[in-house]
């Protein structure tokens, strides 16, 4: 099934998770670092610095903060590197028709005076996304606009460092008021925005997710908003390529190879530097036959081993380790038209046997069904 019709399947107009910052897309409510932003508001902390790591939802905070100002009156925000005199253009527009500056917008020197008049007992926030790459130049005009301006405030959000960055600024040293992070959001708030992005495309509920194999999935983001829709995305394919309906945890672990052997796999001496298993030909059957390359090499790996983990196999055979967590599904007869394709094919070859300490940390672990191992002894 393509993805349209797989989308269509759930009422969905498109995938719930599409990358987007337009306004429209739900976002979770950061509500302690917003009633953080309105109280520095009411006691006229004027410049603000909020910091938190690639994907952590930083844009998506400022989308939060444009729908629901902060105690202000105004607010203005920008989101990629912006001369000067586009700011002055910007701040410009936001006013009221009868506030509206004309005739000075080139001229910097006398901008902060006139909107100090302008705004009168009036608030505005100046809000910045990406701070860390704004130039020199603008921050030094900000600053004579945050001296010129009571009535004016500046939120700056960016990535750690960026607060270091502003306060070796000359121009913000003494100026700075509140320094803010963003914190981890929890396994129900990812929950919670995936529930309203699947309303938001048309879905219902949780729908094609299970409530355990929903948790899953946030579990695997590590509590980063992007890697959650990463994640979610590439769950939706999968799926949608193996006309699966109910996404159980079981089938997202078997998509993503288990949230922690996602990782980058560490140095493990006892993997790393074992020698490579070579088998030596034998005819294994005609079930074996129907299987892939790499299917057979797998097989072949695990009737050598008692049990092994996703991320071991990979190791071992050199494959890509999400590849790996495909085949392994397939051969354990979780792909309905794999089961199909494949009559001739005892499904299922292998199966999970539980968790264990492997590469130093927990994981799954699989071996060949006993079934398979009869079939393969008997050849």
């Amino acid at each position: 099934m393509n993805r349209e019709e797989y989308y269509k399947l759930f009422g969905w107009k498109k995938s719930p998770f599409i990358k987007s910052t337009s306004l429209d897309v739900p976002v979770i409510p950061r509500s302690k670092e917003y009633q953080e932003i309105c109280e520095c508001v009411g006691g006229w902390d004027r410049i603000i610095v909020i910091t938190a790591p690639i994907g952590f939802g930083k844009t998506s905070f400022m989308n939060y903060l444009i729908k629901n100002k902060p105690n202000v009156d105004y607010l203005v925000s920008f989101d990629s590197y912006e001369h000067p005199e586009e700011v002055m253009k910007r701040i410009i527009s936001s006013l009221p028709l009868h506030k509206r500056i004309f005739g000075f917008v080139s001229d910097r020197a006398p901008f902060g005076e006139i909107l100090h008049q302008k705004l009168g007992n009036k608030k505005i926030l100046l809000v910045f996304d990406e701070a860390q790459d704004y130039g020199d130049e603008l921050f030094k005009w900000l600053r004579i606009l945050n001296d010129r301006v009571d009535n004016l405030f500046m939120l700056f959000l960016g990535l750690r460092g960026l607060d270091d960055k502003i306060s070796s600024e000359s121009s913000f040293r003494d100026r700075k008021s509140k320094s803010i992070t963003l914190t981890n959001f929890t396994i129900n708030e990812l929950s919670e925005i995936v529930k309203k992005r699947i309303f938001w495309v048309g879905g219902i509920d949780i729908r094609p997710f299970t409530e355990d194999g929903l948790k899953r999935l946030c579990e695997s983001s590590n509590s980063i908003p992007r890697l959650l829709m990463d994640h979610g995305q590439r769950v939706i394919e999968d799926c949608a390529k193996e006309d699966i309906k109910s996404i159980d945890l079981e089938t997202v672990e078997d998509i993503l190879g288990g949230y922690a052997e996602l990782e980058e796999i560490p140095e493990i001496e006892s993997i790393r530097d074992a020698p490579i298993i070579t088998i030596k030909p034998k005819k294994y059957g005609s079930f074996m036959d129907d299987l892939s390359p790499t299917q057979q090499e797998i097989i072949k790996l695990l009737k050598q081993k008692d049990s092994l983990s996703i991320s071991e196999i990979s190791e071992i055979l050199n494959k890509d380790i999400r590849s790996v967590g495909s085949l392994i599904r397939k051969l354990r007869g979780l792909n309905k038209s794999e089961i199909e394709r494949k009559p001739n094919v005892p499904y299922p070859l292998v199966i999970r046997k539980g968790k264990e300490e492997r590469l130093g940390r927990i994981q799954y672990v699989y071996s060949l069904s006993d079934n398979a191992r009869r079939l393969l002894a008997n050849e």
